[in-house]
């Protein structure tokens, strides 16, 4: 896995909690916990009926763009989570194509080269392969009845 360094815009976490991560500190009983009675608690607190998602997501992103900022990598397989997101949305097909499209652009710029060649280029490439083997069989054919006349 190629790593890049991080620039600030990679998440974007846009909240009270991005921005005041760096100017605050946790409240004196907060501190004294480890992260493994953080995660208790932080587990306890989402699973509150009226929690909103609006509220929970820029937490979440300032956790990911802290843990990115920390260790230069993702907190969780990047692979996994974009399958298991698609899944969830049964593959829809204009963002599968999306992303088809931009990462074979990237790829491209990154390489210098196209990743595959494009689907146009193959049925062409196809319907060429059909017409040679029709004309092959065309004199095949011919030279067959050709023989059979002499």
């Amino acid at each position: 896995m190629k790593l890049h360094k991080h620039k600030n815009t990679v998440l974007n976490a846009e909240d009270k909690f991005s921005q005041s991560r760096d100017e605050a500190s946790p409240p004196a009983d907060l501190s004294r916990l480890g992260l493994t009675e953080l995660g208790d608690l932080a587990i306890k607190l989402l699973n509150d009926k009226n929690l909103e998602v609006s509220k929970v997501r820029p937490f979440f992103w300032s956790l990911v763009e802290t843990y990115v900022d920390r260790f230069s990598l993702y907190p969780f397989d990047v692979n996994k989570a974009l399958f298991s997101h698609l899944e969830l949305n049964e593959y829809p097909e204009e963002t599968v194509q999306q992303l088809v499209k931009q990462l074979e652009s990237q790829f491209e710029k990154t390489h210098g080269r196209p990743l595959r060649r494009s689907t146009q280029l193959l049925c062409q490439q196809n319907a060429l392969d059909d017409e040679i083997k029709e004309l092959r069989d065309s004199l095949k054919y011919a030279a067959m009845v050709a023989e059979s006349e002499d």
